[in-house]
């Protein structure tokens, strides 16, 4: 997992900006996404590169692996 990663640059709103894989993000959705009832910390939001912020959204795997160890989290970011 890198901030570069396959997702940082594609333009894929599908795809999680930190670990490119599929973030099942549902706010074009009839349903609510998963995200309206979790806690997103400020400094994960912080991890994802300029160029996807307000454009794709964080995955679930990626927010319970930086809330379980966010130190550990932020190092792989930048492997």
């Amino acid at each position: 997992m890198t901030t570069e990663s396959k997702a940082a640059g594609s333009g894929n709103e599908a795809l999680c900006p930190l670990c490119g894989e599929t973030n099942a993000c549902g706010v074009r959705s009839a349903q609510v996404c998963w995200c309206a009832s979790a806690t997103i910390p400020a400094d994960l939001t912080a991890l994802v590169p300029d160029a996807a912020k307000q454009n794709a959204c964080i995955c679930q795997a990626c927010v319970r692996l930086y809330s379980q160890n966010p130190t550990v989290f932020k190092a792989r970011c930048r492997q």
